[in-house]
């Protein structure tokens, strides 16, 4: 009994230092605001940093449902605080884009919601990354977080990471709903991850 807890104790130990190493989940087509649309959210620490880490938000919008034609805003959030960001990579080019500390309300970045960073489609015309498309539309954010990065495994749904999304009409004018979602639903990786490695070590122990 000794030796399995001695087991659990280090694949649950690995599991916690891959989490804060890179992060990978999809979200979608079928959540509460996704409209068809699949959200894949990543981040790495940036190596030799104490707590900058890189940020990717994919966005599938092949299968949107909606009545938008463009995409204006993002946000994305994976700690509560922030001590510096920068838009490193967006569709169109970055230049395109500006960043804004906050979150989305229905008309826009906001400038409030700790911990949220959002890209800003810049120019009156378009209005946005263009979509349906069969091509992912991605943006990276480098972010030196204030404080720990959070869990895609947590129990606690406020320590979850959390994108936003606002689709435009062609003259800039949201369209159906602000896509507001936590990544993934709580314990969901965490319930996967334990599950296996619990299989596994009954494998093995019915191996002998």
């Amino acid at each position: 009994m000794l030796k399995l807890f001695r087991t659990l104790f280090f694949v649950c130990a690995g599991l916690l230092v891959c989490a804060t190493q890179a992060k990978a989940e999809s979200i979608g087509p079928d959540c509460n605001t996704c409209q068809g649309s699949i959200y894949s959210l990543d981040f790495t620490k940036v190596d030799g940093t104490f707590d900058t880490y890189l940020v990717t938000l994919t966005i599938d919008a092949s299968g949107y449902t909606g009545d938008g034609v463009r995409i204006d805003e993002v946000a994305v959030k994976i700690s509560s605080a922030v001590d510096d960001a920068e838009l490193t990579a967006a569709p169109g080019g970055v230049e395109y884009w500006k960043l804004v500390s906050g979150g989305i309300s229905a008309n826009g970045c906001s400038g409030s919601g700790s911990g949220f960073e959002c890209s800003d489609w810049k120019l009156s015309s378009p209005f946005g990354a263009f979509l349906p498309t069969t091509d992912k539309l991605i943006w990276q954010f480098t972010i030196d977080i204030s404080g720990s990065v959070f869990d895609f495994a947590s129990t606690n749904p406020d320590l979850l990471p959390s994108i936003k999304v606002r689709y435009v009409d062609e003259n800039g004018k949201k369209v159906g709903d602000l896509v507001s979602e936590k990544v993934p639903e709580p314990t969901t990786l965490m319930l996967l991850g334990v599950g296996m490695s619990l299989a596994a070590i009954r494998r093995r122990r019915a191996q002998r």
